[in-house]
């Protein structure tokens, strides 16, 4: 069985999603040694989590006792950035992209990487799609729109074009 659709969130500290975005960008609070904890968006709290999320070790294991051979993991959509300058939204793509790697590569047979690209940009989504895909990523995971703009505008077209050229 292959599950083609799970989350992870790396351990994002507060100082580094502060760096970026004090009100949106998520990090995680965890108490040394606990197995849950939550997403946090600034200083609030946006989803109750638990391990599976930031552990790959834990990931297997419930793979294990589900009896899933393989999971095509992603960042979750609130890690995506769509609303912060392109620029921005491009180096929180490249560090997300290369934990979501190590996340994946702890156990390469069992887990693979989707990645995460700042669609406000065509350039810099081209860019970082064609820079994660050589670094070991799958596929591309995107939202269904961006600000105002849907899947049918023409920039994110372009995109899916390039992502279908890429593979």
């Amino acid at each position: 069985m292959i599950d083609m659709h799970a989350h992870c969130l790396p351990k994002i500290t507060r100082a580094e999603a502060l760096a970026v975005d004090s009100e949106r960008a998520p990090w995680l609070q965890i108490e040394p040694g606990a197995r849950s904890g939550h997403i946090m968006l600034g200083d609030k709290p946006f989803r109750p989590v638990t391990d599976s999320l930031w552990d790959p070790t834990v990931r297997v294991a419930e793979l294990d006792a589900q009896g899933v051979a393989l999971q095509v993991v992603c960042a979750t959509p609130v890690m995506f950035g769509y609303a912060w300058p392109a620029e921005r939204s491009s180096d929180w793509a490249q560090r997300m992209n290369d934990h979501v790697l190590a996340y994946c590569g702890a156990a390469p047979k069992r887990l693979k990487a989707l990645a995460q690209v700042p669609l406000q940009s065509l350039d810099l989504a081209c860019r970082e799609a064609s820079r994660a895909m050589a670094a070991g990523c799958i596929g591309v995971q995107i939202g269904n729109h961006v600000g105002e703009r849907d899947l049918d505008d023409e920039p994110l077209i372009q995109f899916l074009v390039h992502c279908a050229n890429e593979s």
